[in-house]
């Protein structure tokens, strides 16, 4: 192992400094997403409504919404865990502007409105997620990933110090000079993360091809994927008013909190996402598909009712954003994308003061072998 540190700390040092900047916006970017519903309460305070007795249907809201932008269909609705949230409409334009609406779930009004721009939360998690640059973005995220899944294992590997000498592995020398102060600094911060790192790493990698991730434990156990019904448009029909939808989701999946409404096959269908029950995971949902010109049931997806192998790919998410053991493991994930951050800011800069030093010993060499020529 003493013989294969040298290649892995050159391996290491060049993945780093290739990846540094984006692995640094991915940990800033990944850590001010943790608390983002919080956040926003805070930096948009509009968000924060009045609690009153009696809520407005949902279907009148959508309507709203629709009427402040005619034409341009509704991907999804979020409902908030606080009794004094906002629901939030998210839009895309047919050229790809994406828009923002809240609305207040008592009274009926639109409280905030705005592109991308004017969602700093929105625009944080499109570049934690793609780079805002789509699928390409994606791939780039998944490439990044594997960088740091690399570091994050080969990290220890090389700052392991032994048994005997373990804890002078994390002493941080800062009284000789700030090279050495920021390398141990480095050494020690990544050591004692680099578990929380592997498994950042390794969720955010699967999420990205989770195709391919699904295809994988298919050989191993089953699994199912999310159902995906289409709806023929019939020009002319009605649609089922939502909450008729929400009413018989409750109905015959159990009363529990809406936490989304989303909308495909160009809004003809419309599934009810509600807290489920049957799983101890953070974001798990009872989410039901209906045709929304009859209100028929046209697939479920019930977390904690699932396959193992389902299971497994839906707790990707819940892993990665720190969700599954609450405040604590959310504060932890701060923490890692904070070191992230700090890893690859030290990094680059052990390497120009590596690269200086070795420039200003080359110009010193030659100095000395012109005078001595002279």
């Amino acid at each position: 192992m003493k013989a294969l540190k040298p290649q892995l700390l050159k391996l290491h040092r060049w993945v780093g400094l290739t990846l540094a900047v984006l692995l640094t916006i991915q940990g800033l970017s990944g850590m001010s997403l943790v608390f983002r519903d919080e956040i926003e309460r805070v930096i948009h305070p509009a968000l924060v409504v009045e609690p009153a007795v009696t809520r407005v249907p949902v279907q009148v809201l959508m309507d709203a919404v629709e009427a402040r932008h005619p034409g341009v269909p509704v991907s999804r609705a979020e409902f908030s865990v606080w009794e004094d949230g906002a629901v939030l409409f998210k839009l895309t334009t047919k050229d790809g502007t994406r828009w923002l609406t809240a609305v207040d779930p008592y009274r009926g009004v639109i409280v905030r409105d705005g592109t991308l721009a004017a969602w700093p939360g929105e625009w944080m998690f499109l570049i934690h997620d793609s780079l805002l640059a789509g699928p390409v973005g994606e791939t780039i995220v998944g490439i990044e990933g594997l960088g740091l899944l690399f570091l994050a294992l080969t990290g220890p590997i090389v700052w392991w110090p032994g048994r005997k000498r373990f804890k002078q592995g994390f002493k941080v020398i800062a009284d000789r000079g700030a090279d050495l102060k920021w390398r141990t600094l480095h050494r020690a911060v990544g050591a004692s993360i680099a578990v929380v790192l592997v498994m950042s790493a390794t969720t955010g990698v699967l999420m990205v091809w989770k195709p391919e991730f699904r295809d994988v434990l298919r050989i191993f156990t089953p699994v199912t994927d999310k159902p995906a019904p289409k709806v023929a448009e019939q020009p002319g029909a009605a649609m089922v008013p939502l909450d008729r939808l929400i009413a018989k989701a409750r109905t015959e999946y159990g009363a529990t909190p809406l936490r989304q409404i989303r909308f495909s096959s160009e809004g003809r269908v419309a599934a009810i996402f509600l807290e489920s029950d049957l799983t101890i995971r953070a974001e798990g949902a009872r989410q039901i598909y209906y045709n929304r010109y009859d209100g028929s049931d046209v697939g479920h997806y019930v977390s904690g009712a699932l396959p193992v192998g389902t299971e497994i790919v839906d707790w990707l998410i819940t892993l990665h954003s720190g969700m599954f053991g609450g405040t604590a493991t959310r504060l932890l994930m701060v923490i890692a994308g904070f070191s992230l951050a700090g890893l690859s800011a030290s990094g680059l800069w052990l390497w120009y003061s590596r690269t200086s030093r070795g420039r200003k010993r080359g110009r010193a060499a030659r100095a000395t072998v012109k005078a001595e020529g002279a």
